[in-house]
């Protein structure tokens, strides 16, 4: 290695060089980590995904796990029937229920009375374990509990079993309500704290009405916040289901197509590998333009700079 000066090499030329090798290695190892678990986790699961979909558990090429599968989307009464029904229902809460958390959290930013206590209420589930919450809530709501003591002291005779059939679905949906509430609640709560005081201070000095404050102002100025969860909730559409494990364990018609798969899997193993390939691969081609619409108009909507 020729030096500054000729073939003598200083030590702080012998030194820079070190630096420059170890900051190469360094590069090297950390860019070689993501690339690795795409390649295995990404590339390769998805691959052998796409081959299983076409193949029987015998290993023979064929289209007769899709058949199987489209049979038993469109056959009444059927499991994967129900999986789906209850899956979009659960999709179509989680695209009802933002709206009013933006109305709840715009309420605690104008700072209303009991503020605090509210906030409490709406983050505490979040901090909670998910089986500590589940157990606590079946309590509440059992005929023993105080839920049940409360409609008996209301004339009721006979307390419903809210996890069991024609309830359990609407209970589990409300759960996924409650607890969830904290986390978004938490975001649009940033979101409007980052809003200048001063163009809400001018607004309401033009005699703007809380309303149109809310609507022309306050949902375009947090439109971007809006739209991402909506689009993180397009992508949870297939993950919907919320406790149905520690709820009904799949009974009482509450199964989901997330919950499908883990049945499939837990009771079938390696023999399910198949129809879960191909499950996947048919929904996949309705949730992605779903997906990319979705995206498409949330970018749409025109939103308003601070």
């Amino acid at each position: 290695m020729n030096g500054k000066y000729g073939n003598v090499v200083t030590p702080k030329e012998i030194k820079k060089h070190k630096i420059k090798k170890i900051d190469l290695i360094f590069i090297v190892v950390m860019l070689s980590i993501p690339i690795l678990h795409y390649c295995i986790f990404f590339l390769y699961v998805n691959f052998d995904s796409f081959c299983l979909a076409f193949q029987l558990p015998t290993g023979e090429w064929s289209l007769e796990t899709f058949k199987a599968m489209w049979r038993e989307i469109f056959q009444q009464g059927a499991v994967m029937n129900i999986a789906i029904r209850n899956t979009l229902l659960f999709f179509l809460k989680d695209m009802l229920v933002i709206p009013f958390q933006v109305l709840i959290a715009y309420f605690l930013y104008k700072k209303i009375k009991c503020q605090n206590f509210f906030r409490i209420m709406f983050y505490i589930p979040s901090l909670i374990s998910g089986v500590v919450m589940t157990t606590m809530f079946m309590e509440f709501i059992g005929s023993d509990g105080p839920l049940g003591i409360l409609l008996k002291a209301f004339g009721m005779r006979r307390v419903p079993n809210f996890i069991g059939q024609g309830y359990a679905i609407p209970t589990i949906m409300f759960y996924t309500i409650w607890t969830g509430w904290g986390g978004n609640m938490l975001l649009f709560s940033g979101a409007l704290a980052r809003i200048p005081t001063e163009v809400l201070e001018a607004a309401r000095i033009d005699g703007v009405t809380p309303w149109r404050e809310f609507t022309r102002m306050i949902v375009p100025l947090i439109w971007p916040t809006i739209g991402t969860l909506y689009i993180l909730s397009m992508t949870g559409l297939f993950n919907a289901g919320g406790p149905i494990l520690l709820f009904t364990g799949g009974k009482y018609d509450t199964y989901t197509i997330n919950y499908w798969i883990f049945d499939k899997l837990k009771y079938n193993g390696v023999g399910a590998y198949n129809s879960v390939a191909a499950t996947g691969m048919i929904f996949a081609a309705f949730g992605v333009p779903v997906l990319l619409l979705s995206k498409w108009l949330v970018e749409k909507v025109p939103t308003v700079e601070y």
